[in-house]
């Protein structure tokens, strides 16, 4: 959804997991959505017999820094066009996202709330791109996949003059993308851990690539 960012004029503040422009990510945030998900990924695991992969802690904070960037800049964008979303719009496209039986309340509490910003981020970038092709357009009440196209062209170039900074723990901005970075790991000395990374660098780990992690970074 966007693209590579200028770094200049950010300052990248004690406990921040990123800054966008003049709005902190908190760390702490990005760590209680790291163990809501891998509480989600316990649950979904029992659920299935066991069945479900692990997934690395790095990977999930990587994740939810990602996706917060992106719910900043859309909302940024959308408020700067005076573009609205309604609750209802949320709710029609959030019916689906349900949270396993086990997972702790506090948990279930972030994850929808993770799951209706991410709603309302990709509906915000539809409107955008509706009110690009007509301005009378001002909600995402009848959006289509076509205005969500044109809404990400449109936030590609918005999100290049923007000004990101990305804690160097979890990785870099680059290309509008966080590329991971080695800091997430606390003690990568392993050759399993070593080529975990290496694998996670050249994009080629999965969701059940986790050999060679310690037990407290790993999920499910």
């Amino acid at each position: 959804m966007v693209a590579a960012l200028a770094l200049t004029g950010c300052t990248l503040h004690p406990g921040a997991a990123a800054v966008v422009n003049s709005t902190t990510i908190s760390q702490n945030h990005v760590e209680d959505l790291v163990l809501a998900a891998c509480s989600f990924q316990k649950a979904a695991r029992l659920k299935s017999g066991g069945a479900s992969p692990s997934t690395s802690t790095a990977s999930f904070r990587t994740f939810f820094t990602q996706n917060l960037i992106t719910f900043e800049l859309s909302g940024a964008a959308a408020d700067r066009l005076h573009l609205t979303v309604s609750p209802a719009a949320i709710a029609k496209i959030t019916t689906s996202e349900t949270v396993p039986a086990g997972v702790d309340p506090t948990d279930r509490q972030l994850l929808v709330e993770f799951f209706t910003d991410s709603a309302r981020s990709e509906l915000q970038a539809a409107v955008i791109g509706a009110h690009q092709k007509n301005p009378s357009v001002t909600t995402a009440d009848n959006v289509t996949k076509a205005d969500l196209t044109a809404g990400n062209a449109y936030l590609k170039s918005y999100a290049a003059k923007q000004h990101i900074l990305v804690n160097p723990a979890i990785g870099t901005w680059v290309n509008g993308k966080i590329q991971p970075g080695d800091g997430s790991l606390s003690a990568p000395v392993s050759a399993a851990a070593r080529n975990w990374l290496s694998l996670r660098a050249a994009g080629a780990t999965s969701a059940s690539t986790v050999t060679g992690l310690p037990p407290s970074q790993i999920c499910g």
